[in-house]
């Protein structure tokens, strides 16, 4: 919603109903599990 939408965190939160800490959090284990995905699969971490 952020990266797609433009939307901010407040227009965020009240659409999903969540605190702004709880949106923070989503979006750093979001960011998180891309990096590992990155890293495993494309980056050569995993042999294909």
């Amino acid at each position: 919603m952020r990266e797609v939408l433009g939307m901010g965190t407040e227009e965020i939160c009240k659409e999903l109903g969540i605190t702004a800490t709880n949106c923070w959090v989503l979006l750093y284990r979001a960011r998180m599990s891309l990096r590992e995905c990155l890293q495993a699969d494309w980056f050569g971490g995993a042999a294909a």
